[in-house]
């Protein structure tokens, strides 16, 4: 059958069998084998040079009475603030007097009048508990007149919060 087609003498005489054969093993004999190599000093750079970058660009988180500048009394007994309390009011005292609410977006908001402040809040959730976060160096009197506010509009529920011990 090959002799039919021709093929038998092709092959003797060293003819290729199609248009595009080629030979691969006759072609890589005389090439040097180039193996891949990885530095990793460049690499170990950028990645360091990365860390800095995010460590020098992401803002420093400060808690909310870093943000305020409220410096809490020191007691030897108290209770944590329970985080997960669902409705709850949170009034501080800065040192010079003045009044702010702390809302849950970490937002600031001066309270010009205390008393129409919590009666409003009150209007809203009456079941609502109020924190009061009054500076070490605020006067004594500007603390006790926010709680007695506070309990005169019908709060069932006011905490002083304190710096624990050390």
């Amino acid at each position: 059958m090959l002799r039919r087609r021709g093929l038998v003498g092709a092959r003797r005489r060293g003819e290729q069998r199609g248009a595009g054969a080629m030979n691969f093993r006759a072609a890589r004999k005389g090439r040097r084998r180039v193996e891949a190599t990885l530095e990793l000093t460049p690499l170990i750079d950028v990645i360091f040079l990365l860390l800095i970058f995010f460590v020098m660009t992401t803002a420093p988180q400060s808690s909310p009475l870093e943000r305020i500048g409220v410096d809490l009394p020191e007691a030897a007994s108290g209770a944590a603030l329970d985080e997960a309390e669902a409705e709850r009011v949170v009034l501080r005292v800065a040192a010079d007097g003045a009044v702010f609410e702390e809302r849950e977006d970490g937002e600031r908001v001066s309270v010009e009048a205390p008393l129409a402040f919590l009666q409003e809040v009150h209007g809203e959730r009456p079941a609502a508990t109020v924190w009061l976060f009054g500076d070490e160096e605020a006067a004594h009197g500007a603390v006790i007149r926010l709680l007695d506010a506070a309990r005169e509009v019908g709060f069932k529920k006011v905490h002083m919060a304190v710096r624990p011990a050390q």
